[in-house]
């Protein structure tokens, strides 16, 4: 987007801590659903407190399958893919003037470290490989 490749910090963040945080969530939002319960705060006035109800099971089933129709299928293409059973077809990459863009500014791409080799697969040239071997075969292709 900057014409760079964004820094280590970023890059980390991105690829490894970002994810992680959002297994996290997901996994304590089950966890406290499985040991809590899932239940609402409802207003007696009779009493003038409230009183904690749980949910019906269908609501709580609906929220599972709902939850688990988005984040399925993550792991379920990826597991495709590794096994050569085609589900989405890959898509030819859009042109973009990033060479022409580069000259334009005078944008000087700097050199791939070890560490993103290492961490991030980055290819010499500045692309992202794919860390997971025999996994993406068509990425090499190109």
């Amino acid at each position: 987007m900057t014409g760079r490749r964004p820094g280590i910090y970023w890059l980390i963040c991105w690829k490894y801590l970002s994810p992680l945080a959002m297994l996290c969530i997901l996994i304590s939002s089950f966890a406290e659903l499985a040991v809590g319960g899932a239940g609402y705060d409802a207003w007696i006035a009779s009493e003038g407190d409230t009183e904690r109800k749980s949910w019906p099971v269908w609501a709580v089933l609906l929220v599972v399958v709902l939850v688990l129709a988005s984040v399925l299928w993550i792991p379920g293409l990826a597991i495709c893919r590794y096994f050569g059973i085609p589900i989405i077809d890959d898509e030819e990459r859009a042109w973009f003037p990033a060479d022409d863009l580069r000259d334009f500014h005078g944008i000087e791409p700097r050199p791939v470290s070890n560490l993103e080799t290492l961490l991030f697969c980055t290819r010499p040239d500045g692309t992202e490989g794919c860390c997971w071997p025999g996994c993406c075969e068509t990425d090499d292709e190109e």
